[in-house]
C-alpha cells in the first residue's frame, strides 16, 4: 500500500494510508513495527509515549521541568516511533544544534573538555567493549567485501559477537 504524508494539526509530518497499491517482487522481507522506547537507569521516562521528556532534544525531568545538562536524546526515544529518514535527520540537527549551543555556554557535562582519546580510555577502564569510528570503517569493508563475493551490495555483520571478532585484537575483552 502506498502512504503519503501529511502536516498534522501540531505541525509534525506523519504518514497514511493511501488506496494504491504495489506489487514487488521480493526474495526476503523484513516486519519493522512495533517499536516502543524503554527506560534507561537514571534517565527520566514516560511510560505512556515511550519516550524520554525532552526540549527540542535537551533531557528534561519530568517532575520540575528542568533541564538535565549535557544530556540529549534524539530519534524515536525523543519524539517517538513515528516519521520517516528524513524526520530522524532533521531531529538529529536540531538535538546537534542545541548541544552545539549549550557548548557555547559552557552548559555541558564535566569534564568540560574532552577527546576521542579520554574517551577511549574511560570505555577500557570500565571494561566496555566499542566501535570506534575507524572500526566501523573496517567493519564496513568487509561487509562490502562479503557482499562482493555474494553477489549483493553487502553481507552485514549481524550479532554483536561476530562484530567484535570482525576487530582488531585489542577491541576483544
Amino acid at each position: 500500500m502506498r502512504n503519503e504524508l501529511y502536516q498534522t494539526a501540531d505541525g509534525s509530518t506523519r504518514s497514511r494510508a493511501t488506496d494504491r497499491f504495489e506489487t514487488l517482487k521480493a526474495r526476503l522481507v523484513f516486519r519493522a513495527i512495533g517499536y516502543r522506547g524503554v527506560s534507561l537507569p537514571g534517565l527520566p521516562f514516560l511510560a505512556e509515549p515511550g519516550v524520554i521528556p525532552n526540549d527540542q532534544g535537551r533531557i528534561i525531568d519530568s517532575g520540575s521541568g528542568q533541564r538535565l545538562p549535557g544530556l540529549y536524546v534524539s530519534g524515536w526515544i525523543k519524539r517517538g516511533p513515528h516519521g520517516l529518514i528524513g524526520a530522524s535527520k532533521a531531529d538529529a540537527r536540531q538535538t546537534i544544534d542545541c548541544l552545539f549551543e549549550d557548548a557555547r555556554r559552557g552548559q555541558t557535562l564535566h569534564p568540560a573538555k574532552t577527546n576521542l582519546e579520554s574517551v577511549d580510555a574511560l570505555l577500557r577502564e570500565r571494561g566496555l567493549a566499542h566501535v570506534t569510528y575507524s572500526d566501523w570503517l573496517a567493519i564496513d569493508k568487509l561487509e562490502q567485501e562479503r557482499g562482493r563475493q555474494a553477489g549483493r551490495p553487502r553481507v552485514k555483520l549481524t550479532k554483536t559477537d561476530e562484530i567484535y571478532r570482525a576487530l582488531p585484537q585489542r577491541k576483544r575483552q
